[in-house]
């Protein structure tokens, strides 16, 4: 499934009642931000060095879902995570941006129904067909459970992200989930996953605190 990291990780995050679930979680806002920069970054359209945000190049075509995103980074590049993530917490509603964005990509690209809930204060909900989710639950196990410790940069990056999110036990079991957190340890002087461990690191000591 053609799917970027943040479009795969809001798929499996909503449930038979959509991406409200996405939307009304503090937690789950915040890493649809982690899985963002994972995009960014295993793509090379950003850098993190050990005080900056670096963009390389600027954003292409494929990835206008990620606008209000980067533009956000790119009036910040040069600064630390940190402070990127505070701009982003005090730009007023930059997750519910961030998530329409994602969402209405989908809409355009698999089969995701748009629909807008609330009276007063409206919310787009999308809502993925079943049969989608479906496929990409078995693609990522396949890859995962086929593959051993080693997967993609770009699944190890949507995994990690779930497991942050405390989703990804919907989708596998305690057993599984041991296997995945000893494969992370063990991954951890990995060259494929390094940039991966880095921004993990620097993300989450302040991802929840700032985004949530």
């Amino acid at each position: 499934m053609n799917l970027n990291i943040p479009q795969k990780y809001f798929i499996l995050s909503c449930n038979e009642k959509g991406s409200v679930r996405v939307f009304k979680n503090t937690r789950r806002r915040a890493y649809l931000a982690e899985s963002s920069f994972f995009d960014l970054a295993l793509n090379d359209i950003i850098d993190l060095t050990d005080n900056s945000v670096i963009i390389n190049k600027v954003l292409p075509d494929d990835k206008e879902y990620l606008n209000e995103f980067f533009q956000i980074i790119n009036k910040n590049q040069g600064k630390s995570v940190t402070h990127v993530l505070r701009a982003m917490a005090t730009k007023e509603n930059i997750t519910k941006q961030i998530y329409n964005e994602i969402g209405d990509s989908l809409v355009n690209k698999v089969d995701v129904t748009k629909a807008v809930t609330g009276v007063v204060f409206k919310t787009n909900n999308y809502l993925p067909d079943h049969r989608v989710k479906e496929d990409l639950v078995s693609d990522v196990r396949k890859e995962f459970l086929n593959s051993g410790s080693k997967v993609s940069p770009e699944t190890f990056a949507l995994l990690t992200t779930l497991y942050g999110s405390h989703d990804l036990k919907t989708y596998f079991t305690p057993f599984e989930l041991k296997q995945l957190k000893s494969n992370i340890e063990e991954n951890q002087d990995d060259p494929t996953y390094e940039k991966l461990f880095e921004l993990s690191k620097r993300l989450n000591r302040v991802i929840l605190t700032l985004l949530g």
